[in-house]
């Protein structure tokens, strides 16, 4: 905690601290990633890791068959197919960072939302 939360918090009474500490202060990236599956778009992230890792899958299986091939031409289809299933795996798992962010954002808005009406309260 910075010296402005230090501040908040000591003029907060408990009942304060508690609804301030249920909203959350800043989540690890594994918590991030947990609530990436909640909420209205969880189904939407699911869907996207599992069509992801079924791509993965896809890709790993072609690149088998590319190291197996003979044929030069056998290896370069086999390879187009190993990097576009591969990649598109990859970019669809990288797509969820910005969600990542946007939560980040929207959490840091509740909690400073909650801050101006506890202060607007006092007065």
């Amino acid at each position: 905690m910075d010296k402005l939360d230090e501040m908040i918090s000591q003029t907060l009474d408990d009942e304060d601290r508690a609804i301030l500490d249920r909203i959350g202060r800043d989540q690890s990236y594994p918590a991030q990633l947990i609530d990436l599956f909640r909420g209205k778009t969880g189904w939407m992230n699911w869907l996207l890791i599992v069509s992801a890792t079924i791509w993965f899958g896809f890709g790993i299986y072609f690149a088998w068959k590319c190291y197996a091939a003979t044929d030069v031409v056998d290896v370069v289809r086999w390879g187009l197919l190993a990097s576009f299933f591969v990649l598109s795996a990859v970019i669809a798992k990288v797509g969820m960072l910005p969600s990542m962010q946007a939560n980040r954002i929207l959490r840091a808005f509740k909690h400073l939302e909650m801050q101006v009406a506890l202060l607007a309260a006092r007065k």
